[in-house]
């Protein structure tokens, strides 16, 4: 099967790190105990998207990356506006390919910023004007100022429940046991519950600092690769 594959999947190394191309070690050992994306939707989603896209399930992906772009996901919403660029399975949509993609660049991140520039020097007047209509539209759903406390108030949520009044220095003392690849693998809680993947205003800096050193490209059109499957 041929799969249309976008300029962020093509930029991106994409194992559980839909979440970021610049993740460390530490990093990667944290997510990767079971439990941990289903406590964090944004990263989750847009992992489930990336699935759908290489099974080149269209409608899947955009289903997904609309549940991530929910939970202030950046990504998330770079990959609908690559969609509707596009096309793929559908018409493309210009104007709401380039109203996505600058909901998604926010923040600054470089790559997306740079897709939105690129997109915005080949939209028509007519384009134009509909795409910064469709971004107020948006922006009231899916725009920081809605979507961070949203993503907030589900992380202080989880780790609540996933830790009780344990939270503090008393993580030092607890010990997160798990699989991996049949091998039995121990984890300190302060390494699990380390504030940047919890704590909302410093897991919005992590996010920042995985997301702000993604180094600029060339952004071409997107490449027809193989795909297992039938």
């Amino acid at each position: 099967m041929r799969t249309l594959m976008f300029a962020l999947c093509l930029l991106l190394a994409l194992p559980v790190q839909a979440s970021g191309p610049l993740l460390t070690d530490r990093d990667r050992q944290v997510m990767s105990v079971p439990g941990f994306l289903d406590a964090h939707p944004d990263m989750m989603y847009r992992q489930w998207g990336v699935n759908a896209m290489r099974r080149n399930d269209q409608e899947g992906a955009v289903k997904n990356f609309l549940l991530g772009a929910h939970y202030a996901d950046k990504p998330s919403q770079g990959y609908l506006a690559e969609i509707y660029w596009y096309g793929g399975n559908q018409p493309p949509d210009r104007a709401l390919a380039h109203a996505w993609m600058s909901v998604a660049a926010e923040r600054g991140y470089p790559l997306l910023v740079q897709m939105r520039e690129k997109f915005a020097a080949a939209l028509t007047p007519e384009e134009r004007e509909r795409s910064a209509q469709l971004q107020q539209e948006l922006l009231a759903q899916y725009g920081d100022a809605v979507a961070k406390p949203r993503m907030d108030d589900h992380l202080r949520r989880q780790l609540q429940e996933a830790t009780g009044s344990r939270t503090g220095s008393m993580t030092h003392n607890l010990e997160i046991a798990y699989e991996e690849n049949g091998t039995r693998k121990v984890m300190k809680g302060s390494q699990y519950y380390d504030k940047r993947y919890w704590e909302p205003e410093s897991y919005h800096r992590w996010q920042a600092e995985v997301w702000g050193k993604v180094p600029q490209v060339d952004v071409g059109m997107p490449t027809m690769v193989d795909s297992e499957g039938p």
